[in-house]
């Protein structure tokens, strides 16, 4: 019972690191169009997330 725990816990933090990844990938693609100038703004998005 404890492993199938364990490996749920896992794949759930995988999961949200993959999102994590995706959501910083997209802040830095705003910035490099030109969306947006400032970095703390992209975090602060982020953060809400």
């Amino acid at each position: 019972m404890a492993v199938a725990l364990k490996e749920d816990y896992q794949r759930a933090l995988d999961e949200q690191k993959k999102e994590v990844r995706e959501l910083v990938m997209a802040g830095l693609e705003q910035i490099k169009d030109g969306k947006t100038k400032d970095f703390n703004t992209v975090c602060d998005g982020l953060e809400k997330k």
